[in-house]
């Protein structure tokens, strides 16, 4: 008997139900088609255990049900040697090879890029990098338990870093997180798992507010004196009196996009142009800026293209389309070394806070009084992004606070007597002016008094020193 036989024979059983001899066709069916899967060697209850749920398979087939859960449970634990031998049966389908994680994930990333910018593929890249370092690229996709998810997860946070293979910032932990889960869902909806072990261990990562750091105009304009030539100058500039991004947006920024004679410039903006009519914002010219551009315009080499051409990394230098921003170089590090030869310690986040600084200073009001929206749009970004993520608290606020608590305390007047329902001057006046009762030997009422329980303290508030200022408690008819 062969496997086209067996089709035929299960064509012939589905006929003949309902007809007068249907149940002893299909009994003869079953006999035949269940003869012809050999078994091997092995003892009878495994061999009764094995015919059941394959007489279940061919009355499924035959009635055109699917089989119940049961017996398909048993067919998914099959090895795949039997379960080969009987998808040629015709009574289950074949079984999807399931791949490893070196074959799968890159054919993913290859889906996916096509609508994709490089530098969002090159983030999935390291994601991927970090699954092969821990479970290895030879790893089956199914074999990934939710155990091992959860491990993965630690491991990221301590020896994530691809470079050093030290620890990685939470954030970054979070991101990595958040693409393995996307692989591994898409792994789902193909069918090639059935389900997702590494689902619900994405959580946002908190801000961490100890790296916010303002910084204040004088410290920016001393860096910018050491700064070995005007573009560098502008580069500063651009970041902190301009708010733009530290990579993409200055790279992208053409002499072409400076409008002279509007004071306004045309920014591009890689990070937002998957938006509809966030490709490009205009900007005008803050403080700074235009002295800025003019010196650098001066020093610029003739027939120049790109704002930023002699600091730009090598790869960018001299092409005359800048299609995409994939490295920014060494710009950080020469960041760092112009602050430290103006004796500044380098802060963290290093040209973000520069950002969040500006955007602070129109917030304050620097420059004038601006919507949040407007804000918002010269930034590039929503009004819901900049108040999470940059906004910066300056010292000038604490000592705006202090002037202000100062004022308050100049013009207010004291009030005495029954002007004020509530004291607590020496003297132990109370309500209305009358004296307290709270301290007294007499007892009183738990709604009117709040006394210590603690030994040593009786007779006192809870929690007061011990020589209390009387303390005046409401009536319980207020």
């Amino acid at each position: 008997m062969t496997p086209e036989t067996i089709a035929e024979l299960l064509k012939r059983a589905k006929h003949s139900i309902g007809t007068q001899q249907g149940e002893a066709v299909v009994n003869e069916q079953f006999r035949r088609i269940v003869d012809y899967i050999r078994l091997g060697k092995i003892d009878m209850k495994a061999a009764s255990t094995i015919k059941t749920y394959v007489e279940k398979l061919v009355a499924a087939q035959v009635m055109n049900v699917a089989p119940d859960a049961e017996t398909a449970q048993w067919v998914a634990n099959l090895p795949d040697e039997s379960h080969v031998k009987l998808a040629k049966t015709g009574l289950i389908a074949e079984r999807r090879k399931v791949g490893t994680l070196g074959e799968v994930i890159p054919a993913i990333i290859k889906d996916q890029s096509i609508d994709a910018k490089q530098a969002t593929v090159e983030v999935w890249k390291q994601a991927e990098a970090g699954l092969y370092r821990y479970f290895g690229k030879d790893r089956r996709i199914d074999t990934i338990t939710e155990g091992e998810a959860k491990e993965f997860s630690i491991w990221l946070a301590k020896h994530g870093s691809l470079k050093k293979s030290g620890p990685l910032k939470m954030t970054t932990v979070a991101k990595r997180m958040q693409h393995t889960i996307a692989f591994f869902h898409i792994m789902v909806k193909k069918g090639d798992i059935s389900s997702n072990p590494f689902s619900g261990l994405a959580k946002k990562a908190e801000i961490d507010e100890t790296r916010n750091q303002y910084i204040d105009e004088e410290t920016i304009l001393k860096i910018m004196e050491y700064a070995p030539d005007a573009e560098w100058r502008l580069i500063i500039a651009l970041w902190r009196f301009a708010g733009l991004r530290a990579v993409s947006e200055v790279l992208m920024l053409k002499w072409e996009d400076i409008l002279w004679d509007q004071k306004l410039i045309m920014v591009h903006a890689p990070k937002t142009e998957r938006y509809e009519g966030k490709g490009m914002r205009k900007i005008p010219f803050f403080p700074h800026i235009e002295e800025c551009l003019l010196e650098a315009a001066e020093q610029a080499d003739v027939g120049s293209i790109y704002v930023v051409e002699k600091h730009a990394p090598l790869y960018l230098r001299g092409k005359k389309e800048r299609v995409y921003i994939s490295r920014q170089g060494n710009i950080g590090t020469m960041f760092k070394k112009i602050m430290l030869r103006a004796g500044i310690v380098p802060w963290k986040k290093l040209i973000q806070n520069l950002r969040a600084s500006f955007e602070t200073d129109l917030i304050n009001g620097k420059y004038g009084q601006f919507g949040l929206h407007t804000i918002a749009a010269w930034l590039g970004h929503s009004v819901k992004v900049m108040l999470e993520h940059y906004g910066r608290i300056q010292k000038e606020d604490y000592d705006k606070i202090a002037l202000a608590c100062q004022e308050v305390k100049k013009r207010k007047k004291p009030v005495v007597g029954k002007a004020s329902q509530y004291t607590a001057v020496e003297g132990g006046i109370g309500l209305y002016g009358e004296e307290s009762t709270i301290l007294d030997d007499s007892p009183q009422p738990f709604e009117t008094t709040v006394l210590s329980s603690k030994k040593g303290n009786k007779g006192e508030p809870h929690g007061t020193p011990s020589n209390p200022r009387h303390w005046a408690v409401q009536d319980s008819n207020l």
